[in-house]
């Protein structure tokens, strides 16, 4: 987001300043796309000098991707308080592929401090528009939602730069949008203001809705913003943490590189090696050959002079993956998650989901606060749909009342099933029959059937059961 821009595209429209708060956001995102400021590091050796790329584990992109797994495990339910607009809701998010585009939008917003969804009336019908947290600019706010904002786009064609700018505001009690389209020869210049048509047929400059909510809904995680009080916006899961992912990518490629420092190496006798002159450079060079089979006649004092010594050394990958691992542990503390949540072999933190909610860990209580926001943030979207499609005529007026909430995805081994099923009978708050049901995940009369034949067996043979 060049806010520069965003002055000279809309002069007339007072812009709170950002003190610098969006370059930080770039950081951020560069960062997630892995290449961040430590990208280089100057070469080893006598006489290399210069620099070489680091070898990076890319753990702001995978940190970023895990919490948008557990936050979006599963579709959300939605209600809104009729069969229509239910049936409306739930055809309009898989039209727009909502569900397809949410958890990549999501790991965004953990890595930028939020996203935006925005929704306009295309043909006649409700659309959807995504948008990244840097694309975003609030204008004014309250202690709820953002009310007014600004989207901002740039892409190339024919040689140009063409940035797109859409404004989102209220006037006279309505909704308003306002497009401006500008086009220059480079990317951080806004250049001459060109008509729409330019590049999206025949799309209109202003829309105006009978609507007191706005077009647009902005998510940002439940993570504190210490960046940039003034602004309503959040901050990325790892900005407070970034010496922890530098620490990493640095553990990584010594790592990396310890495969090739480590490689077999031996010691030769200056005896046993050759001259030869290069036809090509005409310099006399020394080499070792390893595939002589025959016989050499050599010159030498003692026996050890003969010897070659093998002066391999043993690679430390216990040391590499034990030390990235203690890593990840404290970004893991820094981000809100369990001890062990992200491990670089796969085995520390193995834990079933069960024993995750039960021990209501770091993860189970961070995700259960953003699937919150996020609940609020799909409800937001669905409401304002629904207001769009009463005025194109897609569904009746009338009030809508929109819930959303996410099922507990918590998978139950089968021991566990079983145990769980067994002290309930026991205790006397679940019937054999339901028990049957629940552990066999079978139908009723699967269940009873079963039933009927445990108990003939245990009248045939009482004394083995």
């Amino acid at each position: 987001m060049n806010v520069q821009k965003l002055r000279e595209a809309f002069p007339d429209v007072v812009l709170p300043d950002d003190n610098g708060f969006y370059a930080k956001i770039d950081g951020w995102a560069r960062i997630f796309e892995n290449e961040p400021p430590w990208l280089t590091v100057k070469r080893a050796g006598l006489g290399k000098g210069g620099k070489r790329l680091l070898n990076r584990l890319g753990t702001a992109k995978l940190l970023c991707d895990e919490f948008a797994r557990k936050i979006f495990a599963e579709q959300a339910d939605i209600s809104c308080g009729g069969e229509i607009y239910d049936k409306y809701i739930y055809a309009l998010l898989d039209r727009e592929g909502f569900w397809k585009n949410m958890p990549a939008l999501i790991s965004l917003a953990f890595a930028q401090g939020g996203c935006a969804v925005r929704e306009f009336i295309e043909n006649g019908i409700v659309r959807i528009g995504f948008a990244e947290g840097r694309s975003f600019y609030p204008v004014s706010w309250d202690n709820k939602n953002i009310t007014e904002g600004i989207f901002s786009t740039v892409s190339a064609r024919s040689g140009y730069y063409y940035s797109f700018f859409e404004r989102h505001f209220f006037s006279g009690g309505n909704a308003r949008t306002e497009s401006r389209l500008y086009r220059s020869s480079s990317p951080d210049e806004t250049g001459i203001r060109v008509p729409l048509s330019e590049l999206y047929g025949d799309a209109a400059d202003h829309a105006e809705y009978p609507l007191t909510v706005p077009l647009f809904c902005y998510f940002k995680p439940d993570i504190s913003n210490n960046q940039q009080t003034e602004l309503p916006l959040g901050v990325s899961v790892f900005s407070g943490c970034t010496d922890t992912l530098k620490a990493l990518d640095v553990a990584f490629d010594s790592f990396a590189r310890e495969f090739i420092l480590g490689r077999k190496r031996i010691i030769v006798p200056s005896s046993c090696i050759r001259t030869v002159i290069n036809p090509e450079t005409g310099n006399s060079e020394r080499y070792f050959d390893s595939d002589d089979e025959v016989y050499q006649a050599l010159r030498c004092d003692e026996d050890r002079d003969l010897r070659i010594t093998d002066n391999t050394v043993a690679l430390r990958i216990t040391e590499h993956v034990d030390g990235i691992n203690a890593l990840l542990n404290i970004l893991c503390f820094q981000t809100g998650l369990s001890a062990g949540s992200l491990s670089f072999d796969g085995i520390q933190g193995m834990k079933t989901a069960t024993e995750v909610i039960s021990q209501e860990s770091k993860t189970a209580v961070t995700i259960r606060s953003n699937k919150n926001l996020l609940a609020e943030f799909i409800q937001s979207i669905c409401e304002t749909a629904l207001l769009l499609a009463m005025e194109t005529g897609e569904v009746p007026r009338g009030v809508p009342e929109v819930s959303v909430a996410f099922k507990d995805s918590v998978i139950i081994d089968d021991n566990t099933l079983i145990d769980n099923n067994v002290k309930l009978v026991s205790a006397g708050l679940e019937s054999k029959l339901t028990a049957i049901m629940n552990v066999l995940k079978c139908d009723e009369n699967t269940a009873r059937k079963e039933l009927e034949r445990i108990s003939e067996e245990t009248q045939a043979f009482p004394a083995e059961m």
